[in-house]
Protein backbone atom coordinates (compact mmCIF):
# COMPACT_ATOMS: atom_id res chain seq x y z
CA UNK A 1 0.00 0.00 0.00
CA UNK A 2 1.32 3.43 -0.89
CA UNK A 3 1.84 6.06 1.79
CA UNK A 4 -1.16 8.33 2.02
CA UNK A 5 -0.62 12.05 1.53
CA UNK A 6 -2.14 14.66 3.78
CA UNK A 7 -1.88 18.44 3.54
CA UNK A 8 -1.82 20.85 6.44
CA UNK A 9 -5.06 22.76 7.18
CA UNK A 10 -3.87 26.18 5.94
CA UNK A 11 -4.17 25.26 2.27
CA UNK A 12 -3.98 28.18 -0.16
CA UNK A 13 -2.73 28.75 -3.69
CA UNK A 14 0.46 30.09 -2.15
CA UNK A 15 1.59 26.87 -0.49
CA UNK A 16 0.27 24.00 -2.61
CA UNK A 17 -0.09 23.19 -6.25
CA UNK A 18 -3.49 24.49 -7.31
CA UNK A 19 -6.19 21.80 -7.05
CA UNK A 20 -6.33 19.45 -9.99
CA UNK A 21 -9.03 20.53 -12.42
CA UNK A 22 -9.62 24.07 -11.16
CA UNK A 23 -9.97 26.79 -13.80
CA UNK A 24 -8.82 29.87 -11.87
CA UNK A 25 -10.21 32.34 -14.39
CA UNK A 26 -13.62 30.68 -14.26
CA UNK A 27 -13.63 30.72 -10.46
CA UNK A 28 -12.74 34.41 -10.47
CA UNK A 29 -15.51 35.14 -12.95
CA UNK A 30 -18.14 33.38 -10.85
CA UNK A 31 -17.01 35.09 -7.65
CA UNK A 32 -17.14 38.45 -9.39
CA UNK A 33 -20.58 37.78 -10.86
CA UNK A 34 -21.99 36.85 -7.44
CA UNK A 35 -20.22 39.71 -5.73
CA UNK A 36 -23.28 41.92 -5.72
CA UNK A 37 -25.26 39.45 -3.62
CA UNK A 38 -24.78 39.77 0.12
CA UNK A 39 -27.32 37.29 1.51
CA UNK A 40 -26.02 33.71 1.51
CA UNK A 41 -29.19 32.28 -0.01
CA UNK A 42 -29.07 34.82 -2.84
CA UNK A 43 -25.41 34.00 -3.50
CA UNK A 44 -26.21 30.27 -3.66
CA UNK A 45 -29.09 31.03 -6.03
CA UNK A 46 -26.92 33.12 -8.36
CA UNK A 47 -23.89 30.79 -8.34
CA UNK A 48 -25.92 27.64 -8.93
CA UNK A 49 -27.72 29.41 -11.79
CA UNK A 50 -24.36 30.14 -13.43
CA UNK A 51 -23.51 26.44 -13.31
CA UNK A 52 -26.67 25.18 -15.00
CA UNK A 53 -25.89 23.09 -18.06
CA UNK A 54 -22.45 21.96 -16.88
CA UNK A 55 -21.86 18.25 -17.62
CA UNK A 56 -22.50 15.48 -15.14
CA UNK A 57 -19.49 13.25 -14.47
CA UNK A 58 -19.28 10.34 -12.05
CA UNK A 59 -16.24 9.58 -9.92
CA UNK A 60 -14.47 12.85 -10.68
CA UNK A 61 -12.63 12.84 -7.34
CA UNK A 62 -10.95 9.51 -8.05
CA UNK A 63 -8.96 7.99 -5.23
CA UNK A 64 -9.09 4.75 -3.31
CA UNK A 65 -7.77 3.04 -0.21
CA UNK A 66 -4.42 2.26 -1.85
CA UNK A 67 -3.95 5.54 -3.75
CA UNK A 68 -2.56 8.92 -2.85
CA UNK A 69 -5.43 11.35 -2.48
CA UNK A 70 -5.46 14.20 -5.01
CA UNK A 71 -7.26 17.41 -4.08
CA UNK A 72 -9.52 17.94 -7.08
CA UNK A 73 -11.77 20.94 -7.64
CA UNK A 74 -13.56 21.42 -10.94
CA UNK A 75 -16.14 23.95 -12.10
CA UNK A 76 -16.55 22.36 -15.52
CA UNK A 77 -18.33 19.11 -14.54
CA UNK A 78 -19.95 17.70 -11.40
CA UNK A 79 -21.64 14.82 -9.69
CA UNK A 80 -24.45 15.62 -7.26
CA UNK A 81 -22.13 16.00 -4.26
CA UNK A 82 -19.30 17.96 -5.89
CA UNK A 83 -21.97 20.33 -7.26
CA UNK A 84 -23.31 21.30 -3.83
CA UNK A 85 -19.77 21.44 -2.42
CA UNK A 86 -18.64 23.85 -5.13
CA UNK A 87 -21.71 26.07 -4.87
CA UNK A 88 -21.58 26.24 -1.08
CA UNK A 89 -17.83 26.96 -1.01
CA UNK A 90 -18.13 29.66 -3.68
CA UNK A 91 -21.06 31.26 -1.85
CA UNK A 92 -19.07 31.41 1.39
CA UNK A 93 -15.93 32.78 -0.28
CA UNK A 94 -14.85 36.16 -1.56
CA UNK A 95 -11.46 35.10 -2.92
CA UNK A 96 -9.98 32.08 -4.69
CA UNK A 97 -7.96 31.16 -1.60
CA UNK A 98 -11.09 31.23 0.56
CA UNK A 99 -12.92 29.06 -1.97
CA UNK A 100 -10.16 26.44 -2.00
CA UNK A 101 -9.83 26.43 1.79
CA UNK A 102 -13.59 26.14 2.27
CA UNK A 103 -14.16 23.31 -0.18
CA UNK A 104 -11.31 21.37 1.43
CA UNK A 105 -12.91 21.74 4.86
CA UNK A 106 -16.33 20.81 3.50
CA UNK A 107 -15.07 17.66 1.78
CA UNK A 108 -12.70 16.22 4.40
CA UNK A 109 -12.90 15.60 8.13
CA UNK A 110 -10.69 18.19 9.87
CA UNK A 111 -9.76 19.44 6.39
CA UNK A 112 -7.17 16.66 6.01
CA UNK A 113 -6.75 15.67 2.37
CA UNK A 114 -6.87 11.91 2.71
CA UNK A 115 -9.18 9.38 1.07
CA UNK A 116 -10.01 7.86 4.45
CA UNK A 117 -10.96 11.31 5.77
CA UNK A 118 -13.21 12.19 2.83
CA UNK A 119 -16.91 12.47 3.69
CA UNK A 120 -17.93 9.61 1.41
CA UNK A 121 -21.39 9.08 2.92
CA UNK A 122 -23.78 12.02 3.15
CA UNK A 123 -24.86 11.28 6.72
CA UNK A 124 -21.25 11.82 7.72
CA UNK A 125 -20.97 14.80 5.33
CA UNK A 126 -23.90 16.47 7.09
CA UNK A 127 -22.68 15.87 10.65
CA UNK A 128 -19.10 16.91 9.84
CA UNK A 129 -20.17 20.14 8.18
CA UNK A 130 -22.58 20.96 10.99
CA UNK A 131 -19.69 20.59 13.45
CA UNK A 132 -17.61 22.92 11.25
CA UNK A 133 -20.38 25.53 11.22
CA UNK A 134 -21.01 25.44 7.48
CA UNK A 135 -24.59 24.18 7.81
CA UNK A 136 -27.27 23.51 10.39
CA UNK A 137 -29.45 20.44 10.16
CA UNK A 138 -33.07 21.56 10.50
CA UNK A 139 -34.43 18.03 10.18
CA UNK A 140 -36.01 17.69 13.60
CA UNK A 141 -39.31 17.61 15.40
CA UNK A 142 -42.36 15.35 15.51
CA UNK A 143 -42.68 15.22 11.71
CA UNK A 144 -39.39 13.31 11.38
CA UNK A 145 -38.59 9.62 11.72
CA UNK A 146 -35.30 7.86 12.39
CA UNK A 147 -33.37 5.59 10.07
CA UNK A 148 -30.50 3.35 11.12
CA UNK A 149 -28.46 1.77 8.36
CA UNK A 150 -25.20 -0.07 7.90
CA UNK A 151 -23.02 1.77 5.39
CA UNK A 152 -20.98 -0.83 3.55
CA UNK A 153 -21.07 0.01 -0.16
CA UNK A 154 -17.62 1.60 -0.60
CA UNK A 155 -14.78 -0.87 -1.05
CA UNK A 156 -11.86 -0.16 1.25
CA UNK A 157 -13.92 1.48 3.99
CA UNK A 158 -14.98 -0.49 7.04
CA UNK A 159 -18.73 -0.88 7.48
CA UNK A 160 -20.23 1.63 9.88
CA UNK A 161 -23.64 2.20 11.43
CA UNK A 162 -25.34 5.54 10.86
CA UNK A 163 -28.49 6.81 12.55
CA UNK A 164 -30.24 10.02 11.51
CA UNK A 165 -33.64 11.63 11.25
CA UNK A 166 -35.48 12.52 8.06
CA UNK A 167 -38.80 13.92 6.83
CA UNK A 168 -40.94 11.19 5.20
CA UNK A 169 -41.49 11.82 1.51
CA UNK A 170 -45.27 11.88 1.82
CA UNK A 171 -45.04 14.90 4.16
CA UNK A 172 -43.07 17.14 1.81
CA UNK A 173 -46.02 19.47 1.23
CA UNK A 174 -46.24 20.40 4.92
CA UNK A 175 -42.47 20.49 5.39
CA UNK A 176 -42.13 22.92 2.44
CA UNK A 177 -43.08 25.67 4.89
CA UNK A 178 -39.57 25.27 6.33
CA UNK A 179 -37.77 25.63 2.98
CA UNK A 180 -35.57 28.60 2.17
CA UNK A 181 -33.66 29.42 -1.00
CA UNK A 182 -30.19 27.92 -0.77
CA UNK A 183 -31.16 25.00 1.46
CA UNK A 184 -29.48 21.68 0.72
CA UNK A 185 -31.74 18.67 0.41
CA UNK A 186 -30.50 15.08 0.78
CA UNK A 187 -32.78 12.32 -0.50
CA UNK A 188 -32.85 9.31 1.81
CA UNK A 189 -32.51 5.85 0.31
CA UNK A 190 -34.88 2.98 1.01
CA UNK A 191 -31.90 0.59 1.14
CA UNK A 192 -30.57 -0.67 4.46
CA UNK A 193 -26.97 -0.27 3.27
CA UNK A 194 -27.23 3.34 2.06
CA UNK A 195 -28.11 6.62 3.75
CA UNK A 196 -28.63 9.09 0.87
CA UNK A 197 -28.87 8.39 -2.86
CA UNK A 198 -28.94 11.95 -4.25
CA UNK A 199 -28.63 15.59 -3.26
CA UNK A 200 -29.25 19.07 -4.60
CA UNK A 201 -30.27 22.55 -3.51
CA UNK A 202 -33.56 24.40 -3.34
CA UNK A 203 -34.52 27.67 -5.01
CA UNK A 204 -37.87 29.45 -4.75
CA UNK A 205 -39.34 30.56 -8.08
CA UNK A 206 -42.77 32.10 -8.60
CA UNK A 207 -44.29 30.29 -5.66
CA UNK A 208 -42.76 26.93 -6.58
CA UNK A 209 -39.71 25.08 -5.31
CA UNK A 210 -37.06 24.16 -7.84
CA UNK A 211 -34.35 21.56 -7.34
CA UNK A 212 -30.96 22.39 -8.84
CA UNK A 213 -28.77 19.34 -9.09
CA UNK A 214 -26.22 17.45 -11.16
CA UNK A 215 -28.03 14.41 -12.47
CA UNK A 216 -26.86 11.30 -14.28
CA UNK A 217 -30.24 10.98 -16.01
CA UNK A 218 -30.03 14.37 -17.75
CA UNK A 219 -26.24 14.27 -18.03
CA UNK A 220 -25.93 17.89 -16.87
CA UNK A 221 -26.71 20.28 -14.02
CA UNK A 222 -30.40 21.11 -14.27
CA UNK A 223 -33.23 22.74 -12.40
CA UNK A 224 -36.62 21.07 -12.18
CA UNK A 225 -39.72 21.11 -10.05
CA UNK A 226 -38.98 19.49 -6.70
CA UNK A 227 -42.33 17.69 -6.75
CA UNK A 228 -41.49 16.29 -10.18
CA UNK A 229 -38.18 14.84 -9.00
CA UNK A 230 -39.81 13.34 -5.91
CA UNK A 231 -42.58 11.74 -7.94
CA UNK A 232 -40.07 10.18 -10.34
CA UNK A 233 -37.80 8.61 -7.72
CA UNK A 234 -38.36 6.07 -4.96
CA UNK A 235 -37.21 7.44 -1.63
CA UNK A 236 -37.86 7.18 2.09
CA UNK A 237 -37.77 10.95 2.51
CA UNK A 238 -35.28 13.77 2.78
CA UNK A 239 -32.90 15.64 5.10
CA UNK A 240 -32.92 19.44 5.07
CA UNK A 241 -29.70 21.37 5.70
CA UNK A 242 -29.39 25.15 5.92
CA UNK A 243 -26.08 26.83 4.96
CA UNK A 244 -24.66 29.26 7.50
CA UNK A 245 -22.64 32.39 6.97
CA UNK A 246 -19.50 32.02 9.09
CA UNK A 247 -18.50 35.69 8.93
Amino acid sequence: MQARRSIEPNVTLKNIEHPFGLDLAEAERILKDAGGETALGARIDRISELLLGRPYVEGSLGGGDELREEFRVSLSAFDCVTFIEAVLALALARTIDEFIDTIRRIRYEDGEIDWFRRNHYMANWASTNEECGFITNITSGPDTVEKTCTLSLIAGLPAKTAAFRYFPAQNHGEVAELFDTGDLILFVSTKETLDVFHTGLLVAHEGRWLLRHATRTAGVVIEQELVEFMSQNEMAGFILLRPLCRR
